[in-house]
Formats: C-alpha cells, structure tokens, sequence
C-alpha cells in the first residue's frame, strides 16, 4: 500500500505530455537563426513529413511548412547532354499555420525547377496524374514507332 501511495504521490510531480492526434507526430523544430537565441519546440507533424525542423530552421513558428519525400523525372535530350531538359517534381506539403485552408490542409505539390509551382488538391492530382499516365502511354506509343521506322530504315539501307 505504501508503494501505491508513493507512486501516486510522483505522479503529481510528471508533466502532462500533450496527446497527438493519428498519422501525427511531435517534432522538434528549431525557432531563430542558429545561436544562443534559438529555442527548440515540439510541434505536431504529419508522419509523411521528411523535414528536419532542426536543421532546416525558421525564424518564427508561423514560417513552419511540412513536406513529403519529392519524387522527380528528368527529361533528357540528345542535343544537351546529361543535363535534363525538364525535370519534374511532386511531393505532398501543408502550411499549418496558413490562414488558407487549402494551404492548412495537406496538398501535392508539383514543379518543373521554375518560379512558379501547382499546387493540387487531392483531387486535382488524381486528375494530373491520369493526364499524365495518357502522357506516358502516348510517349511508348511514340517510342515503339520511332523503334519500328528506324529499324526499317536501317534494314532498308542494309
């Protein structure tokens, strides 16, 4: 009984942890320029958040944005080398602090390395993508002709 009571007694003493909704985790995110002013927070983050709110600090907590892994497809070009024409990205972000609700909420995000990205509800992306797989039978379609004319023409010239 003197154990129970001891224990309940150092219950007192342990701060509350605050609970943390599904699919979200607490995070630590660096406040202020790297330097004796700088403070460390513990923030709910989405679980698809690849951010490291430490090294990638900001100066006030309204700034914080939580983003997803970015994939990318390159575009080459035999006129330029190993460098890609276009390269395009995608990835899943949300600004919780944004007084948008569009931008509170969790959205893809999608760039071509150019000033300006598309930002994408759900929706929106299912439709992108499904444009974009069109795109990608199209450009195999293409491809197999291209293969079919140039073996012919080599055949041809043989």
């Amino acid at each position: 009984m003197a154990m129970q009571k001891s224990t309940q007694d150092n219950l007192g003493t342990v701060a509350a942890f605050p609970a943390v909704a599904p699919g979200l985790h607490l995070a630590p995110v660096a406040i202020g320029a790297p330097g004796p002013e700088q403070k460390i927070v513990f923030v709910p983050c989405p679980d698809w958040c690849t951010t490291n709110h430490v090294s990638e600090w900001v100066h006030f907590l309204e700034d914080l944005d939580h983003s997803g892994e970015e994939f990318a497809v390159h575009v080459p070009s035999f006129f330029n080398g190993d460098k890609p024409v276009y390269t395009l990205t995608a990835s899943i972000g949300c600004d919780s602090m944004s007084k948008d609700p569009q931008m509170r909420a969790a959205h893809v995000i999608v760039g071509d390395q150019g000033s300006v990205d598309a930002y994408l509800t759900p929706d929106m992306a299912d439709e992108t993508a499904a444009g974009l797989e069109r795109l990608a039978a199209k450009l195999r379609e293409n491809a197999r002709t291209a293969r079919l004319h140039n073996q012919h023409a080599a055949e041809v010239a043989a």
